[in-house]
């Protein structure tokens, strides 16, 4: 599909720019102090009152915040997390994105092609939308996979096989570059493991770290990479990406820190994810309203991707 190219002085004034550019460090240390406690939280609720509901509630919490954290940790791709870089690149990975397996390192050059060439050919995210509208069969059928865990299975190991097969020109190089892929996740994962089992049960590190990563966890990034692409139009940089509006609940649930403002990400990059809704009003106060790919709810965006 043909892009055009919206610069962002094009569509706001060098002030309003300015003011949706301001990085507030003390947000993001709330923000993942936040996600954590809730975490602790929800595993505790578990723990001190074991059944089936408190089990869910648990599992959908915890879910959810990891996808926080894999939010915080694309801001911190952008260097949106914290002012200083050391710090914004520190706090990224060993905060956000290595405990939940993830590696800005990787994520980083690969997401930054995604904003270079968003919907053409030579976006490395096009195969998450290209299939789009499917039939309602099919969308159930993928929601089955994300719920019992076999989408998680898929992609964990098709992330551990990639690693595993890294070439080195012997073997100790080879193990060399294996460790360094490996040793954020393994010793981040090794921290969690003993805070579980030493203030609740080990258990609860496969119950409630785990098992959310591969069922609610997957079914939200299923429906965010739907939402932010998948069914636009196509035409340019104000159509070829979605912003989705959301209630409170939702906000929680499936699109923690301002994620659903996808479009105002895509045209202000260097906009921390508190600033988006600001960088929203805005396009809206400078006329720009009818040329945006706007949608009321995800279940609209949901219905449009089904329509096959």
């Amino acid at each position: 599909m043909a892009t055009s190219s919206v610069k962002p002085l094009e569509v706001i004034s060098k002030e309003q720019y300015e003011e949706i550019k301001e990085k507030q460090d003390w947000r993001n240390v709330l923000s993942i102090s936040s996600n954590w406690l809730q975490m602790s939280a929800a595993m505790a609720l578990f723990f001190f009152y074991p059944n089936v509901i408190t089990f869910l509630v648990a599992l959908v919490i915890i879910g959810s915040r990891q996808f926080a954290l894999a939010v915080l940790a694309h801001d911190a791709a952008h260097n949106l997390l914290f002012a200083n870089n050391k710090v914004n690149d520190w706090a990224g990975q060993w905060f956000c994105a290595y405990p939940i397996f993830q590696d800005n390192r990787v994520y980083r050059p690969y997401h930054l092609k995604h904003h270079r060439h968003t919907e053409t050919d030579d976006d490395p995210d096009l195969v998450l939308s290209s299939p789009f509208p499917i039939t309602k069969r099919s969308f159930i059928r993928k929601v089955f996979r994300d719920l019992t865990g076999i989408t998680g299975v898929k992609r964990y190991w098709g992330s551990l096989s990639s690693i595993f097969r890294t070439k080195g020109d012997n073997v100790f190089n080879k193990i060399s570059k294996t460790s360094n892929k490996l040793h954020g996740f393994l010793i981040s994962n090794l921290i969690i493991f003993v805070l579980i089992s030493t203030t609740m049960h080990w258990s609860l590190f496969l119950l409630l770290w785990w098992l959310p990563s591969f069922t609610y966890y997957s079914l939200i990034i299923r429906i965010r990479n739907i939402s932010e692409h998948a069914v636009t139009p196509g035409n340019n940089d104000f159509d070829n990406t979605r912003t989705t509006k959301s209630t409170v609940l939702t906000r929680f649930l499936m699109v923690p820190h301002n994620v659903n403002y996808h479009l105002e990400h895509h045209l202000f990059t260097r906009c921390p994810w508190y600033n988006l809704p600001k960088a929203h009003s805005m396009m809206i106060e400078n006329g720009y309203e009818d040329k945006m790919c706007l949608e009321t709810s995800y279940k609209k965006v949901l219905l449009k991707a089904v329509s096959a």
